[in-house]
């Protein structure tokens, strides 16, 4: 009897050990859970006063050279898409105006309705004026192509880079990307010519194409039309597609 009760209370203390331990390790992990920091969401997080958290991106760049990088956020909401350089240590400190990709008085063919947030596509210092130029997926949704636009940014301040026409006129540089079985735009980028380049092509039922070549050439001061680029670029287009290929 004594072998059994010594056995009995082994078995209470060891039961009331294992019951703690279970027990402890729960209200332990509890705890743990209860003071982890949650990450802030966009509504929650600091940014400039007026610019909208809707599908909220961040890229880091360096615009200004100087080694230390800033913090690009682009968003999207009811009245289009935004853009604004903010402190990547503070997002509530702009180091830009707030960029609404504005299209107030472009012709219908530079206009685009962004399906969410524009994106960086690339970064350049295309013309080597120490100012960066930016060339952003606009996320327009169309047919078949992609739509880009390009956006400088000096002392401060985003705008669309402007290009001058054959006929002095001034366009913003806003480029359509893709092709299908009757159309095709293509928009090319030449560094060593310091040149943007926009080739559109339409074909007919024989398969036949026919192309417009636009190349857009520093000349020091601003982009203008080159016909000379713009020549021998058209030389070197494609006379056909098929299945979506150039065939030369």
């Amino acid at each position: 009897m004594k072998n059994v009760a010594i056995f009995l209370l082994l078995a209470i203390i060891a039961g009331g050990v294992w019951f703690y331990l279970k027990n402890s390790g729960k209200d332990v992990y509890k705890k743990e859970e209860a003071t982890q920091t949650p990450q802030p969401s966009g509504q929650e997080r600091k940014l400039p006063a007026g610019f909208s958290t809707k599908g909220l991106k961040e890229k880091e760049l360096d615009l200004n050279n100087d080694g230390t990088k800033e913090l690009l956020l682009t968003s999207l909401d009811a009245s289009g898409p935004h853009a604004v350089l903010v402190d990547p240590k503070d997002s509530s400190k702009a180091f830009s105006n707030i960029f609404n990709f504005p299209q107030s008085g472009f012709k219908e063919e530079f206009s685009f309705k962004s399906g969410e947030a524009p994106e960086i596509d690339q970064t350049m210092d295309l013309n080597a004026n120490g100012r960066a130029e930016l060339v952003f997926d606009l996320k327009d949704y169309g047919a078949y192509t992609t739509t880009y636009g390009v956006v400088i940014f000096s002392a401060g301040k985003f705008d669309w880079l402007m290009l001058e026409e054959k006929d002095s006129k001034n366009r913003p540089a806003i480029f359509r990307d893709g092709a299908s079985v009757r159309n095709a735009d293509v928009f090319k980028i030449l560094p060593t010519e310091k040149a943007l380049v926009e080739v559109s092509g339409a074909g007919d039922n024989d398969g036949n194409w026919m192309w417009e070549t636009s190349a857009y050439k520093w000349n020091g001061t601003k982009y203008v039309y080159d016909a000379s680029l713009s020549a021998k670029i058209q030389a070197e287009q494609p006379k056909k597609i098929v299945n979506g290929q150039p065939v030369f």
